[in-house]
């Protein structure tokens, strides 16, 4: 069985649901009430859930009636300085103490590394925290998992899933102290298998923006699983779909019992 609670499960993976958005990026699409998303996520049966500190506290009793465990993101991630909008440069601090996340009996702490930045003062501190963070963690049983995205202007959005940057990214991620690597999916089994072979900790892949195609989501799922990743940490491409609860289900079936896409959505 996996060190790790989070991957502690009959086939060795997770399903687990980003519920943390509204940190940085307020109340989004499909987000607005908290409360509703976070129940229709719950029904359709994940593994976890990625929530901020205080959105756990604040709906502990929708959690505590599931049977998910809670997983925790430590900082605070914007794409602007205006609430809601995607205007300017990227804003990005640890936003929570090791203490404050642990209080919440996690299962996992989320943290992101991001490159492609044009102040390189910004990228030095997000490795401050990223280590920082890493030995705070040291010990206590929660793995770290930290995010591995190509976000600033430096790196063009073609190239966020671009095999060279996602393998020399996830590199870096792990050797700055990953416990569990949350990565992009290249788009291809082959590529990405040797990421994760050359990877000495779990490899999960992460959602990103919704491409309003649930079928085209649980391929590359069914691609990443069959290149050898452990899960998936997935939101927008969940919740901002007209049924969450038969999504999340979906990618149960297949990253635990190993179904094809056409047998859990047909076209």
């Amino acid at each position: 069985m996996s060190e790790y609670e989070l991957l502690d499960t009959d086939s060795g993976n997770a399903v687990v649901v980003a519920l943390d958005h509204g940190i940085g990026m307020g109340a989004v699409d499909g987000f607005e009430d908290p409360r509703a998303t976070l129940e229709a996520v719950l029904d359709g049966g994940p593994d976890g859930v990625l929530v901020g500190p205080f959105f756990a506290e604040r709906f502990a009793d929708v959690l505590a009636a599931s049977s998910a465990d809670v997983l925790v993101t430590a900082d605070f991630v914007s794409p602007s300085s205006h609430p809601g909008e995607q205007v300017g440069p990227w804003v990005q601090q640890r936003a929570f103490d090791a203490e404050r996340l642990l209080d919440c009996d996690p299962v996992g702490v989320k943290s992101v590394l991001a490159f492609g930045r044009q102040d390189t003062r910004a990228m030095e501190r997000n490795v401050e925290y990223i280590t920082e963070l890493t030995e705070e963690l040291r010990g206590t049983g929660v793995p770290h998992i930290v995010e591995t995205v190509m976000w600033g202007d430096g790196v063009p959005a073609r190239f966020e899933t671009e095999t060279e940057y996602v393998a020399n990214a996830c590199r870096i991620g792990w050797e700055l102290g990953a416990d569990i690597l949350k990565a992009p999916y290249t788009g291809d089994a082959d590529s990405f298998a040797s990421i994760v072979r050359n990877a000495p900790v779990p490899v999960m892949i992460l959602g990103g923006p919704s491409s309003g195609s649930v079928r085209a989501m649980l391929e590359d799922v069914e691609g990443a699983m069959a290149a050898g990743a452990r899960g998936l940490v997935i939101g927008r491409s969940v919740w901002q779909t007209d049924d969450p609860t038969a999504v999340t289900r979906a990618l149960g079936d297949i990253v635990h019992d190993g179904r094809s896409v056409e047998s859990v959505w047909p076209a």
